[in-house]
């Protein structure tokens, strides 16, 4: 990249990090995620339980233990979380588990008005922002390791899963290590304790290029598809997103690269008259991509969803001018947000005589400069 492009690149990301930052849930609401998710694990463990004769592990699943959590423009934030109990699934009917789980949640004095049925999980929706999706599971003894069966409602049996491998195989894609599960070691912590605690909450600063990455695609598919009843699911941006990504520095340019390569995954795909289908990396046996069999609209929504964000984004990274507009078409309010938190941030440099101005006239910290700027002292008198 020329100096001029690199330049757009530096400016592009400075942005983009303060888009993530407004993207991340406030800490009244990450709180109240753990305080939830605590009362979750003493119901699920309390004398009046059936469920508490067996030993169970209860952990975090999905945006939550990725930490790639993006706050809802409109409606509930949903949060994640796998009760899975030591058990061989052979020896448990799946329907029975599940139904099991939902009368805990429907009997209890505090949830019982709260509690919905979904195809795989019992739902706990709250009267503000959250809503917890409790997904009961079972030991895959047959495929060993981290696997687990869990229940499907509309098969009337048991699906695999593996969402510890999982988040293992993204905490790798992060760093760039070509690993396609967890330690050995990494798996014994995981299983080590009977409730696992939600991981802090994080600036946007603390997070990887990927995980930027993966949150900046979730709110584009929260805009793009506000008005859609098929947005492509989380698990399926979040997959071909650390697939793809191979340890790109600048935030702009690892979108574009996982922008371009899906484009080319599903040339790929159609070129041989298929769909493009993604299989989770850590268990080859689940597709995430599953419900675009019996969805092909939901598939061509996603097919040409993809292709226009690709074009508009690498229009927006090659371009010349304000990118503003475009990026919050593509992003929506919280673009402004983050401008006028970075217009606030300049301000405050300038006024301790922070910035300076090099040769080419581009505002720069003070370090880096060539002639200070004055602070601004001009009141509206002469």
């Amino acid at each position: 990249m020329d100096e001029q492009l690199i330049q757009r690149a530096v400016g592009l990301d400075s942005l983009l990090f303060e888009v993530c930052e407004s993207l991340q849930l406030a800490p009244t609401q990450h709180q109240r995620a753990v305080d939830r998710y605590s009362a979750i694990a003493r119901t699920l463990d309390s004398p009046n339980s059936p469920l508490n004769q067996i030993e169970s592990n209860l952990y975090p699943q999905g945006s939550m233990r990725l930490r790639t959590t993006v706050k809802p423009i409109d409606g509930p934030h949903d949060l994640d979380f796998v009760c899975e109990f030591n058990i061989s699934h052979t020896k448990v009917n799946p329907m029975a588990l599940l139904n099991a789980m939902y009368k805990v949640f429907e009997g209890h004095g505090v949830y019982g008005g709260m509690v919905k049925l979904k195809k795989r999980c019992v739902r706990i929706v709250y009267k503000d922002e959250f809503y917890l999706d409790i997904l009961p599971a079972c030991r895959d003894h047959g495929n060993g390791g981290t696997c687990i069966q869990v229940p499907d409602r509309e098969l009337g049996n048991w699906t695999p899963s593996n969402p510890l491998a999982y988040a293992g195989w993204f905490e790798n894609a992060t760093r760039h290590i070509l690993v396609q599960k967890p330690s050995s070691r990494a798996l014994a912590m995981d299983k080590a304790a009977s409730v696992q605690p939600i991981p802090a909450l994080e600036a946007a600063e603390e997070k990887t290029v990927l995980q930027l990455a993966v949150q900046l695609l979730k709110r584009w598919r929260d805009v793009h598809y506000a008005d859609s009843t098929f947005p492509p699911i989380s698990i399926v941006l979040t997959t071909l997103a650390a697939d793809i990504y191979r340890g790109e520095a600048l935030l702009s340019q690892a979108l574009l690269l996982i922008l371009e390569q899906i484009v080319e995954r599903l040339n790929a795909a159609h070129a041989i008259g298929q769909r493009l289908r993604i299989p989770n990396p850590a268990h080859a046996e689940e597709d995430f991509s599953e419900r675009w069999n019996s969805n092909l609209k939901a598939y061509s929504e996603f097919d040409s969803g993809v292709r226009k964000f690709a074009a508009e984004w690498r229009a927006i990274c090659y371009g010349q001018g304000n990118p503003n507009r475009e990026l919050e078409r593509l992003f929506g309010e919280v673009v402004n947000t983050a401008l006028i938190k970075q217009a606030r941030s300049l301000q405050e440099v300038r006024e301790r005589g922070g910035l300076g101005i090099r040769e080419s006239g581009r505002i720069v910290p003070v370090a880096a400069a060539l002639t200070p700027m004055l602070r601004n002292t001009n009141h509206g008198k002469e």
